[in-house]
């Protein structure tokens, strides 16, 4: 799994039947089935509870960051003509796993050191377990905790008058870019879904994590920081008509689970 998370006795298990057990040893209803929904992919459908959007995208941005929509079969070869699949179908992108371009050699540090080597770089220039670690890279002499995380990074902006000038700097940039870095992982796939839909004019992402509605001071909040480079990037891809609502709602995981298993 993703973030260092090794839970080797569920290899090769379904991950929902200790549950299902759990429940039907433990509850008064026998239970026959359990369905099992990605958090990224049911706060996708969360977004869904008010209609009246072209398209819809569920994004993730705490301790890991993944994006999920939804695409028509027709433009997914995988499925393969014999399933036969038609439609929309919910697709969770595991974007956190992406290599994007003009990571530094801190970041090469940091994934150097990191449990999977080589793997979910996205993730690790973006991610609130991650982007805290990158003071360690940057200030190698500054006695920084192994553990250093985005709590540690916004508390360095929130009390600069407590911290060095250059790490207060650092942790801003670091900030910053991971917003940035979001906005246009959103830009690219909004602009993906309008290649395949010239129609779409409304879009609706549902956001959900902590570093995401994180609020700091003497800068802009990491929401509107996402907000205005996309409505940037969107201009200059020729988009700038579209309409894009970024919202959270309360419970989403509970509400987009609730939404699946109903479905």
């Amino acid at each position: 799994w993703s973030n260092g998370i090794e839970i080797p006795e569920m290899v090769g298990k379904p991950v929902g039947k200790p549950l299902l057990d759990f429940l039907n040893r433990t509850g008064k209803v026998t239970f026959t089935g359990i369905k099992v929904i990605n958090d990224t992919v049911a706060n996708l459908f969360a977004g869904m509870v008010k209609p009246g959007y072209d398209a819809y995208i569920g994004l993730i941005v705490g301790a890991s960051t993944n994006m999920a929509t939804f695409i028509n079969a027709d433009r997914i070869p995988k499925l393969g003509k014999d399933l036969n699949w038609q439609g929309l179908i919910p697709v969770n992108l595991e974007s956190g796993n992406f290599n994007p371009p003009h990571l530094t050699k801190y970041d090469d540090g940091l994934d150097e050191r990191s449990d999977d080597k080589g793997g979910h770089r996205f993730e690790k220039a973006v991610s609130g377990m991650y982007i805290g670690q990158l003071m360690r890279e940057l200030f190698p002499e500054d006695d920084f905790s192994v553990s250093v995380d985005v709590k540690a990074l916004t508390g360095i902006i929130n009390f600069p008058e407590k911290h060095k000038k250059n790490h207060v700097k650092a942790a801003k940039r670091i900030y910053k870019r991971s917003a940035k870095l979001v906005a246009a992982s959103l830009a690219g796939l909004i602009d993906l879904l309008i290649s395949y839909d010239g129609s779409i004019k409304r879009i609706k992402i549902t956001a959900e994590g902590s570093l995401f509605w994180s609020k700091v001071k003497n800068c802009r909040n990491y929401n509107k920081l996402v907000k205005r480079t996309l409505k940037d990037m969107m201009a200059d891809m020729g988009h700038k008509k579209i309409k894009i609502k970024i919202a959270r709602i309360e419970n989403a995981n509970l509400v987009g689970a609730g939404i699946a298993a109903l479905s």
